[in-house]
C-alpha cells in the first residue's frame, strides 16, 4: 500500500478544515441571533475545543462576529459585504427604480436577496416621515419573519421551503409564522397576487410588503416597510403601486433578451 506524503497529508488536512469552517458558517447561517459554541459543537458534530479554534480563526478574517449582541456567535460583516459585492449589479441597476418606488409610496423601500434561510438587505432609501422604519444595507433576518423573505420564497417550489424549515419556525415576536405549513399557506398566497406581507413578524410595530423580480441576475425582492400603524390604511395602495413598478422594472431588464422566462414578471401580473 502506497503510503501518503507529508504535502498529500498537508493538503488533506486544508481541506478538512475548510469543509468544517463552512459547516459552521452553515449552522450560523439559520441562527441569526447567534449560537454558543456548545450549540455549534453539537450542530456540527465536532468537538467544542475544535469549534473554538476554527471560530477564533473565522473571527480574525471578519467571517463571523463572537461578541453579538446576545453574547452569541453569528456570521460577521465580511459575509455581508462579499455578498453585496455579488449582487452589485443588481443594486446599480435597481436603484433608480427603488427611489421612484419611494417618491410615489413615501415609506422606506429596499431591494433584498435570498442568502440561504435568510434575507439580506441590499440597498434600502429611507422615507423623511417622523415616524419610520430604517434599515441597514447588510442587515439579515430569517426568510420567514419579512415580507421580503416570503416574496423570494414565492419564486421557488414549496420543496424548498421543507429543506431550509423544519415543521416548528423559530419565533422573533408573538406575531412570527411558528408553523411551516402556516409559511406554505403565505408563500402560495403570495405567489398567487404578486404580493407577501408581514405584520409585526420581525419587530413589533413593523410591517412590511415586497414582491418578487425574476431578472438575468437573480431573483430579488423589492421591499416596502413601514409603521404598523399605516398599515391597514395604505395596504391596498401600495401594492397597487409596487405591482406596477414591478412591470416596469422587469419591462427594463427583459427589453432586449428575446430569452424572457415565461414567468418573469412573477406569478401573476398587475392586471389579473
Amino acid at each position: 500500500m502506497k503510503k501518503e506524503t507529508a504535502s498529500q497529508t498537508e493538503a488533506r488536512g486544508g481541506v478538512q478544515v475548510v469543509s468544517r469552517a463552512a459547516a459552521i458558517m452553515r449552522a450560523l447561517s439559520v441562527h441569526p441571533g447567534g449560537m454558543s459554541l456548545s450549540a455549534i459543537a453539537q450542530e456540527v458534530n465536532l468537538p467544542r475545543s475544535t469549534v473554538q479554534r476554527l471560530v477564533t480563526a473565522l473571527e480574525i478574517e471578519g467571517m463571523v462576529d463572537a461578541k453579538g449582541p446576545n453574547g452569541g456567535t453569528r456570521l460577521g460583516p465580511t459575509i455581508s459585504s462579499l455578498l453585496a459585492t455579488a449582487h452589485a449589479d443588481m443594486v446599480v441597476f435597481g436603484r433608480h427604480r427603488l427611489k421612484l418606488l419611494l417618491d410615489e409610496v413615501n415609506e422606506t423601500t429596499s431591494i433584498i436577496a435570498a442568502v440561504n434561510a435568510q434575507s439580506m438587505v441590499l440597498e434600502t432609501m429611507a422615507t423623511d416621515h417622523v415616524l419610520r422604519v430604517v434599515l441597514n444595507p447588510g442587515s439579515q433576518a430569517p426568510l420567514h419573519v419579512s415580507a421580503g423573505g416570503k416574496a423570494l420564497l414565492s419564486a421557488y417550489d414549496d420543496d424548498l421551503i421543507d429543506a431550509l424549515f423544519s415543521k416548528e419556525l423559530p419565533s422573533l415576536t408573538s406575531h412570527t409564522l411558528k408553523r411551516r405549513a402556516d409559511l406554505v399557506t403565505q408563500v402560495q398566497k403570495a405567489r398567487a397576487e404578486g404580493i407577501a406581507s408581514a405584520r409585526n413578524e420581525h419587530t413589533m410595530g413593523i410591517s412590511s410588503m415586497a414582491t418578487v423580480v425574476n431578472t438575468p441576475m437573480g431573483v430579488y425582492a423589492f421591499e416596502v416597510t413601514l409603521p404598523d400603524v399605516r398599515f391597514d390604511e395604505r395596504a391596498k395602495e401600495i401594492k397597487e403601486i409596487m405591482l406596477v413598478h414591478k412591470e416596469l422594472l422587469l419591462s427594463d431588464v427583459w427589453h432586449y433578451d428575446e430569452n424572457r422566462p415565461e414567468g418573469a414578471l412573477g406569478i401573476q401580473s398587475a392586471q389579473d
